[in-house]
């Protein structure tokens, strides 16, 4: 049973925000799936179903339809009244589409892997960036996908000496960063953006044509955009705080036992998580 984060007007019902303003006409979204939900927390569902909670509300009664890209296999789950196709790629079994056009916008979701690591499902990964950013086709990226969109197209990423930023982290908007995007993305606007994080590596330089929107001292490039056709941010705003409870339970052997309790005592916060869906 998955989570909700509270009830909130249908993510293709309005005409702003980047997030709507893509999936308004997007009948197909492709989850470019980097990572395997662990076994242990299988009670919160796939990664599949956990991206397309974000995207849109789920209601009892309506279907969307999950597209196997290997097996061109459907299964229905219940979805939002918007409902709308998923087709799921496997980007670490080599499954990446092979036209552009297959979907109208693409999730690049989060991964244990580091952008930096030589791996070929991750440079064939960086190349399909590429190609969506030179064809300007929407895509998104969270955390990881924040991660490798920014190192394909020029920025870098590596590992912060700061070590793990886990718990609800607060990214503040850089000055002036609404005035430059001609469209009005991110409608409601909230004056910080809070979200769920669970991570070590982080952007340590921008993209050339990038534009940053919000981040915070722990996490400077938190958030940035590509013209109007890209928008990534390095926390989870998919992750429910069940979720993240869970997932930081399973890796408490890896933090610092100080920054273990401060995470999971800052998930009682509210999070803008509803609100970032809406985008």
């Amino acid at each position: 049973k998955m989570v909700m984060y509270g009830r909130f007007k249908c993510a293709c019902t309005s005409e702003h925000g980047i997030l709507r303003a893509n999936l308004h006409s997007a009948n197909m979204v492709g989850i470019i799936k980097c990572m395997e939900s662990p076994q242990q927390l299988d009670k919160h569902g796939s990664i599949e179903e956990i991206y397309r909670n974000f995207v849109q509300l789920t209601e009892r009664g309506h279907t969307v339809d999950f597209l196997d890209a290997k097996h061109d296999q459907t299964c229905s789950v219940n979805a939002s009244s918007c409902a709308k196709k998923f087709r799921v790629y496997n980007a670490q079994k080599q499954e990446l589409p092979s036209e552009i056009h297959e979907c109208d916008l693409y999730i690049v979701t989060g991964s244990p892997s580091s952008a930096y690591d030589q791996e070929e499902w991750i440079q064939n990964l960086e190349e399909f960036i590429r190609r969506v950013d030179r064809m300007k086709h929407p895509l998104i990226g969270i955390c990881f996908g924040h991660q490798i969109v920014a190192q394909a197209l020029g920025g870098k990423v590596g590992k912060s000496g700061k070590g793990w930023g886990i718990g609800v982290h607060t990214y503040s908007w850089k000055k002036n960063s609404s005035r430059k995007i001609k469209h009005p993305w991110f409608s409601p606007r909230i004056d910080t953006v809070k979200a769920v994080a669970s991570h070590q590596d982080q952007v340590i330089e921008m993209p050339p044509k990038a534009m940053l929107l919000a981040g915070s001292t722990f996490c400077p490039i938190g958030m940035f955009a590509v013209e109007e056709h890209i928008w990534t941010i390095q926390t989870h705003p998919e992750f429910t705080t069940d979720f993240a409870k869970d997932l930081y339970s399973l890796r408490s052997h890896r933090f610092a036992e100080n920054e273990y309790k401060y995470a999971v005592e800052s998930l009682n916060f509210q999070t803008d998580a509803g609100i970032i869906s809406n985008w």
